[in-house]
């Protein structure tokens, strides 16, 4: 409905013979729409105003909490670190100040086009696990979104979005003609709606879920996180065998001393290696480097980055000054880039030995503790040992002790009776000298 409101006041903005770059605006579609409302120019004026105003506030703010959502999760999947959604909201809010600072919307505006089929693509492998695979039993009929029970990579999503997305790009850019370009959405969701059901249905779904769920909570429980000691509802828990308790899904993303223990075959680089083996000859599979299939994926990417930033401003200037753009602007660009492009191959070859360092750091310390913990054992053992010896020699030492306090007992009671016959005689006047003597003695 709000495309078709925006529609319509675009549509009364050219019969007010605004020009078609301009109609677009929000101003002149208020304008044009208000003036069939109210008499009073002035009137039309403020209502214009108040709704530009409330309509950008309300867009800003959406766009800003949208925007430190998708920086935070997207970070803290990568560097497992959380500093706060209010650094990713500022963070947000200076790039949308740098943006219109710049004044490079005009040449955002490509861009975003070209976004928009991967937006549709993505949507269109969405719909089509919703509607098609899930009802045909392709996939799961419940929908898991916890960290711990997911792979890295699903191809039923990651493969029917990047062709649709690549398909309607190449729609986009000309290269099937103009019908196909003016239709490149329509062709990233046909696309998706086709090759996701084909994707799952040639996997089996077996990329859905990387693990059952061990813990059995009814829906809706308080369960107590044993990482923050936060509660939270049974959906959002998940049982973490590193801890041998329950964690919640944020603690389980910041997690990075586990390395998915709770999951096999399940990490990106893990898959990648178990597709590459079934793909190739076993030969050639063993000869694969993966530092440098690392390194390439990474410098691949930050050159991308680069050209993608650097082609923004050039057609933002070829847009500003169009005759100089291919006479003054193609070389010194080319030179920038090729710099950048130096150097973020030095920074990506950096970034490999960083994250190799980490892992075997990482490796290093889990073995160390592992000695550690075999020793804490064994001194656990040692100890039991020990305190067993200790109580058998005290049950010993009791039972000599018992024996010797009978033993005493026994020749105590005779001896007694001796030295009380004899304490008789001595005191009786009838006995002998000699006798008494021997008593004596």
């Amino acid at each position: 409905l709000k495309m078709l409101g925006g529609a319509f006041l675009a549509f009364l903005a050219l019969q007010h013979e605004i020009k078609p770059e301009h109609a677009v605006e929000p101003t002149r579609m208020y304008l044009a729409g208000f003036a069939y409302v109210f008499s009073d120019p002035a009137w039309v004026l403020g209502i214009t105003t108040l709704f530009v105003v409330v309509s950008q506030m309300k867009i800003n703010l959406t766009n800003a909490y949208a925007g430190s959502l998708a920086w935070s999760n997207f970070f803290a999947r990568l560097t497992h670190s959380h500093p706060g959604r209010v650094v990713w909201l500022v963070f947000n809010v200076l790039i949308a100040i740098l943006l219109m600072t710049l004044g490079v919307f005009a040449a955002l505006e490509k861009v975003l086009g070209l976004y928009s089929n991967i937006a549709i693509a993505w949507v269109g492998a969405l719909v089509a696990d919703l509607v098609i695979n899930k009802p045909l039993g392709w996939s799961p009929k419940s929908i898991e979104f916890k960290r711990a029970h997911l792979y890295d990579i699903n191809p039923v999503g990651l493969v029917s979005m990047l062709v649709a997305a690549t398909l309607a790009m190449v729609a986009y850019a000309g290269l099937l003609g103009r019908w196909a370009e003016s239709f490149s959405p329509f062709i990233a969701l046909l696309t998706a709606l086709v090759v996701s059901p084909l994707m799952a249905w040639r996997t089996r779904g077996r990329y859905y879920l990387a693990r059952t769920d061990l813990q059995h909570w009814t829906p809706g429980q308080s369960v107590r996180c044993s990482v923050c000691d936060n509660a939270f509802e049974s959906e959002d828990m998940a049982h973490c065998p590193a801890y041998s308790a329950p964690i919640c899904s944020l603690c389980c993303t910041l997690e990075s001393r586990c390395h998915d223990a709770c999951k096999k075959d399940s990490r990106a680089s893990e898959q990648i290696a178990v597709w590459i083996k079934a793909l190739l000859p076993p030969a050639l599979a063993m000869r694969l480097n993966f530092r440098v299939a690392h390194y390439m994926l990474i410098a691949t990417s930050l050159v991308a980055l680069i050209a993608t930033v650097m082609g923004i401003v050039y057609a933002q200037e070829g847009l500003l000054n169009p005759n100089a753009a291919g006479l003054f602007l193609q070389a010194p660009f080319l030179k920038v880039f090729a710099l950048l492009s130096m150097v973020a191959a030095v920074a990506a070859w950096w970034i490999v030995l960083g994250s190799e360092s980490r892992k075997m750091a990482q490796e290093e310390s889990n073995r160390h503790n592992h000695l550690l913990t075999l020793e804490i054992e064994a001194h656990r053992r040692t100890d039991a040992a020990l305190q067993s010896a200790k109580e058998a020699a005290e049950s010993a030492n009791q039972a000599k002790t018992r024996y010797v306090a009978g033993m005493t007992h026994e020749l105590r009671t005779p001896l007694n009776s001796i030295l009380g016959y004899s304490q008789i005689l001595l005191k009786s006047d009838d006995a002998v000298h000699p006798p008494r003597e021997a008593l004596k003695t």
